[in-house]
């Protein structure tokens, strides 16, 4: 691996769970808001499905009634590095919890919350983040 492209995940990792702190932001604050839309939702275990573009790039967040949560990284921001996304774009990762406790970080972060999840986007971005 090379060194930027260890470098530009360390900032990928690092960003991803960074919120903006612009308040004027009506970008960051629609984000914020469907964020907080969809985070309710899932802590009810509700049917929904949401995507997300942010500054790191775009998700796709499903909950289901049964309590499960599934995260999809369907494209990475155009600035990233074209082995960084040939690695993460499309990778999803599924997680089983229990009604009314949904962990918001599964939505707000990268990685936060990953560790009761499975699938390749998990594997992926541990392996990463084991390697840097």
């Amino acid at each position: 691996m090379t060194a930027m492209f260890l470098s530009g995940l360390v900032l990928l990792t690092l960003f991803a769970g960074c919120v903006s702190n612009s308040p004027n932001s009506a970008s960051q604050n629609a984000i914020v808001q469907e964020q907080s839309a969809f985070i309710a939702a899932a802590k009810n275990c509700t049917d929904t499905t949401v995507t997300i573009t942010d500054a790191v790039g775009t998700f796709r967040y499903t909950s289901s009634d049964n309590c499960v949560f599934t995260k999809t990284l369907v494209r990475l921001n155009q600035s990233e590095m074209q082995k960084m996304k040939t690695m993460l774009e499309g990778k999803n990762m599924t997680c089983l919890y229990t009604k009314g406790n949904f962990d918001p970080r599964l939505v707000t972060s990268l990685v936060g919350g990953i560790e009761y999840c499975s699938g390749d986007l998990k594997d992926d971005i541990t392996n990463l983040m084991l390697f840097t």
